[in-house]
Formats: C-alpha cells, sequence, structure tokens
C-alpha cells in the first residue's frame, strides 16, 4: 500500500470500512473511480459541517466532485493507480490563510521528503478489498512542538473528519450500486 511508502509513521491514525454489496463485486479500479466521482451533494455532513464553520459551497459546487475541491483548497494526489487513491498536504498548525505548504513539482516526492519545522503531514487513502471500501487517515507532526499543538487539534477535528469520510465511502458506494 503506498500510504506505508508515503507515511510509514505517525502521530494519530483513523481508519473506516464499508462493506460493498454489489453484483458483481466491483473491482477496485471501479471504486477508486466511485471515490473521486463523490460530488459535495452526495456528502451531506459535510456541507452540514462547512454551513456550521460559515465555509458556504458556491451555487454550482455541490455539483462539483469533492476531491476537486480539496485539490483546489491545497491537497495533491499523492498517488493514482487502479487500487488506491492516496490524498495529502503538508500544513502548518498556525498561520494565516490555509497554511499549506507547497509540495512542489512532484508532490509524492514533495510530501515524503517534506521535514519543515512547524507542520504536520496528513494523507488519507481509498482502496477496494476483498468486497470492502477502505480508508485510512494518517498525520505526523514535523517537530514535537507541532506534535503537541496538534495533539489539540486532532481532538476538536478527529470526529467531524471520520464522519466525513464514513459519508465519503457511503456516497461512493451508492455510486458502485447505481453503476453496477
Amino acid at each position: 500500500m503506498e500510504l506505508d511508502r508515503l507515511l510509514p509513521q505517525w502521530d494519530h491514525r483513523e481508519r473506516h470500512r464499508l462493506a460493498v454489496r454489489t453484483a458483481p463485486a466491483p473491482d477496485a479500479t471501479a471504486a477508486i473511480a466511485a471515490v473521486e466521482a463523490v460530488q459535495w451533494r452526495d456528502v451531506p455532513v459535510f456541507r452540514l459541517l462547512m454551513n456550521f464553520g460559515s465555509i458556504n459551497a458556491k451555487r454550482g459546487e455541490t455539483a462539483r466532485p469533492f476531491l476537486d475541491a480539496m485539490i483546489t483548497g491545497g491537497f495533491s494526489v499523492l498517488h493514482r493507480s487502479p487500487d488506491e487513491l492516496v490524498v495529502g498536504a503538508a500544513a502548518k498548525v498556525t498561520g494565516p490563510g490555509n497554511g499549506i505548504a507547497d509540495l512542489g513539482e512532484d508532490p509524492h516526492r514533495g510530501f515524503r521528503d517534506f521535514d519543515r519545522p512547524g507542520h504536520y503531514k496528513v494523507a488519507f487513502n481509498f482502496r477496494c478489498v476483498d468486497g470492502e471500501l477502505l480508508t485510512e487517515t494518517r498525520v505526523v507532526s514535523t517537530d514535537p512542538v507541532t506534535r503537541r499543538r496538534f495533539r489539540r487539534y486532532w481532538t476538536v477535528i478527529r470526529l467531524p473528519s471520520g464522519i466525513i469520510r464514513k459519508e465519503w465511502l457511503r456516497a461512493a458506494r451508492r455510486r458502485l450500486a447505481a453503476a453496477g
């Protein structure tokens, strides 16, 4: 799994899985395509959280793929293969703007090698294995001070982040069922 190569050690990790019962069983390529096709309107919990936080999707954005919105917001596709999609970013815990670091021309290498103090690296993947759609999120901080700061942030963001990932899995499963 490429996530293991990109972030073999982590400070925080969260995993979710969801059975995908379609006939015939989806192959990994179809599952990854379904994950990438999920739109804002398919993830109602995310829309609710963003509206609560005063970050409203612009008119027409609900039909936009959720992944595209994340990439526009500073995340990068770090790896895409028929059986795994890995998305990630390096960000400051505090600071102006979204604090997302530029990973350069090769985001995979830029992410893997990123070690500037004051930042954390977050990566998550999606895979389809033996009839289950899986996602795992990993976070590692670049220094002890950032690790302590991020730990406080993680206690707040972990639950909503997990809910979003579960909704994303459900939306992908619905897309797979509709296509099958």
